[in-house]
């Protein structure tokens, strides 16, 4: 039997990685799910830590109406 934990992803967390810094003290939109990270993560350090080798293709949480998370598709340019 296969058992599927969904993290509860809350709204008002700042990012483990700079604390608010590296984003103008915004809260963490992200959240990886990924048993390497949990954490959640501002959009400078997501890009920053999800680019690295072994990283790139983790799915980034993101909150969503009736507390349920959602994959959001993650590109940058």
């Amino acid at each position: 039997m296969i058992v599927e934990v969904k993290p509860y992803v809350l709204d008002d967390q700042m990012c483990d990685e700079c604390q608010g810094a590296r984003c103008g003290g915004k809260f963490a939109p992200f959240f990886c799910a990924n048993v390497t990270c949990l954490q959640y993560y501002c959009e400078y350090c997501w890009a920053s830590i999800h680019s690295r080798a072994g990283r790139e293709f983790h799915k980034p949480l993101v909150k969503e109406g009736g507390d349920r998370p959602r994959h959001v598709s993650f590109r940058w340019s």
